[in-house]
């Protein structure tokens, strides 16, 4: 539930520099670029949440 948890913050937090970016293009190909950006995010966001879960709980067994 942690993983789940930190995932989603993590998107999030990349979901807005993400539309930052992209935000007044109006374009076929910047549109593709932003789901792809999306799809790297959630990967990126999903290994880190699962760094984090195992440093939280390295953490805890010391």
């Amino acid at each position: 539930m942690l993983r789940v948890f930190f995932t989603v913050v993590y998107f999030l937090v990349f979901a807005f520099f993400i539309d930052l970016i992209f935000r007044n293009t109006h374009h076929i190909v910047t549109d593709l670029l932003t789901i792809v950006c999306w799809v790297v995010a959630l990967i990126v966001s999903a290994g880190l949440a699962d760094y984090t879960v195992k440093k939280i709980q390295e953490r805890d067994s010391k």
